[in-house]
């Protein structure tokens, strides 16, 4: 069991099926495109890939789209080594040499003593003239300029479109293809997520918008981001540029810890396992910025360059997989996720769903199992960071590829064609049995989001203790309380003298004598007849022990062990052997 979820960019080193599958194994549960490099043509290709792969593995992956923004890089051109004191024009274009360089968007307007950072703020130069298009800077740390390097200008407001015309065309492929998240980024505030929101209603979908945050400006609006955006993503390489650097690990605590809050998913990204691009082995240094998030309570660690291009993207999930699932196995991270809970929203849904993550620990469940059909309750759960796995069982794959982002969420497709709440719940605690989330004959907590109400799409209305046992039977509850013990079948003569201790009486429906023997012996009784004033059920009653008439238990063997519930009146088997 893995909390924090593991965002993997895909690339050149990785797109191929068969690498695709060895992350998915590995522990990758979002796939990144990253529009910023590559084309349309191969984004929709791996899109089918990822899909198929995942399909294969019985896995739930989502597929997340990084939009470039207006982002500003250099011409897509051979490297070219910048020299420290010399000059150079920086001017739309797609050449590069020593002397000028290539930029996709005009850098105009700048002004003389503003700083422009090259490559991630690799190459530091400074502005020393602008005439028309053309900008001089002076090089003031020099190095070697990649093809498509990142150009940021702090401070400066360049006038760029916060959806740009290659940008529309990615959101195109986004709601064409019904991809589980778009990323903005370069956003300023809500209002240029609510841009991007309105290019996708244009083509009629409701992809997720991730907001990236990687400007200055956007850490100073970060409250209007939280509220439009459906996640954020702490994207720290820009950040680091824009930003000064020793203010980064304070941003990203708390952007983290505004998100968990507001129970919107955050992720944190950017050079997480970088050395691992060539490296089998992270530094140090990598490993505890990987553990240090994790105890922040972010919901997913992003790879970017390590799966994209590096030499064993597999290699770089399974220890990312290793670092996530050490600490959420230590005290530490036990002691801050029992710290942080929020305090409840004022919805229902809120309610219920912190109510039931200590009524988790307090019953000593197994998971908390959630039916939702749109993610909306999974999420609302997954915000109060409880100690158990949360099994989300939605009937819709789309809904489940969406919630593998989500802290702690495992997702399960299963059919909710009843509305009775009975029939839902042992359906979802079903489904959570079959795919192995939890062991038959444990102890759930359930939450049922199925009615559409004032809190939003499928606003929780049931929350209730469950058993994960198969049910042998069904019945009129004749006396109450809960026991579990080995079925023994009372012959017509009522003998009892062969019935083990703490025996569950099986009764035919013929049954209309009396019991004979040691009646201590006795820990529940289930008749085959639906009589409530039998025989049988005076003793029950006397008893004090539970009874479920009217349920037929002839097809299950002598000394299965059983739970009656004479509260509900079920038979369960019970597949512990407790």
């Amino acid at each position: 069991m893995r909390n924090a979820k593991i965002v993997c960019t895909l690339g050149p080193a990785s797109r191929d099926p068969r690498t695709v599958g060895d992350l998915i194994a590995a522990g990758m549960d979002v796939a990144r495109l990253n529009a910023s490099h590559g084309t349309t043509a191969e984004r929709r290709e791996t899109v089918e890939t990822v899909r198929s792969v995942a399909r294969e593995a019985g896995r739930h992956v989502a597929v997340l789209l990084d939009l470039q923004g207006p982002e500003v890089r250099t011409a897509d051109a051979d490297p070219v080594d910048l020299a420290a004191g010399s000059h150079v024009d920086l001017v739309p274009g797609d050449d590069a040499s020593a002397d000028s360089v290539g930029v996709s968007s005009s850098l105009a307007a700048v002004c003389r003593g503003d700083r422009v950072l090259l490559d991630d703020g690799r190459i530091e130069t400074t502005v020393e003239g602008v005439n028309g298009e053309t900008v001089t800077v002076r090089v003031d740390s020099g190095g070697t300029l990649e093809s498509r390097s990142g150009v940021n200008v702090p401070g400066v407001d360049l006038g760029l479109d916060s959806v740009t015309d290659a940008d529309r065309e990615e959101l195109a492929l986004a709601a064409e293809l019904d991809l589980d998240f778009v990323a903005a980024s370069f956003v300023r505030d809500g209002e240029d997520v609510y841009a991007v929101d309105a290019v996708l209603e244009d083509h009629g979908s409701d992809v997720p918008v991730i907001a990236k945050v990687e400007r200055a400006d956007a850490v100073e609006n970060a409250e209007s981001i939280v509220a439009a955006a459906d996640g954020v993503m702490v994207a720290r390489g820009d950040l680091g540029v824009e930003c000064p650097l020793e203010q980064v690990p304070l941003i990203q605590k708390r952007l983290v810890r505004r998100c968990r809050e507001a129970g919107v998913p955050v992720i944190t990204a950017t050079e997480m396992l970088d050395s691992m691009v060539h490296a089998r082995r992270p530094t140090r240094a990598e490993a505890s910025d990987v553990a240090n998030a994790v105890l922040d309570g972010t919901d997913a660690v992003m790879l970017s360059a390590e799966t994209a291009v590096g030499d064993h993207p597999a290699r770089v999930v399974e220890v990312m997989t290793d670092i996530v699932r050490d600490v959420e196995a230590s005290d530490e991270y036990a002691e801050l996720r029992e710290q942080r809970v929020p305090a409840a929203a004022d919805t229902q849904t809120d309610a219920l769903a912190r109510s039931a993550r200590y009524l988790a620990r307090d019953v000593d469940a197994s998971a908390v199992v959630t039916v939702s059909e749109s993610g909306y309750t999974a999420g609302k759960v997954a915000k109060y960071r409880p100690a158990v796995p949360v099994v989300v069982v939605t009937s819709t794959e789309r809904v489940a590829c969406r919630l593998a982002l989500t802290w702690g969420v495992q997702p399960r497709r299963a059919d909710l064609d009843s509305t009775s709440v009975d029939d839902v719940v042992r359906t979802a605690t079903t489904a959570a049995v079959d795919s192995g989330a939890v062991a038959h004959g444990e102890t759930l907590v359930v939450l049922s989001g199925m009615v559409a109400g004032p809190d939003g799409p499928d606003a929780t209305n049931t929350l209730k203790v469950h058993r994960a046992a198969a049910v042998l039977a069904t019945g009129r509850a004749v006396a109450g309380g809960r026991t579990t013990g080995p079925l023994f079948p009372v012959p017509g003569d009522g003998d009892l003298s062969a019935a083990p201790a703490g025996a569950v009486l099986r009764l035919d429906a013929s049954f209309d004598g009396e019991f004979e023997g040691d009646l201590s012996s006795v820990a529940g009784i289930v008749h085959a007849s639906p009589a409530t004033t039998s025989y049988p059920a005076v003793v029950a009653r006397e008893l004090g022990v539970p009874m479920v008439a009217g349920a037929d238990l002839s097809a299950a063997e002598a000394g299965t062990r059983v739970v009656v519930d004479g509260d509900r009146g079920v038979v369960y088997d019970d597949a512990t052997g407790a």
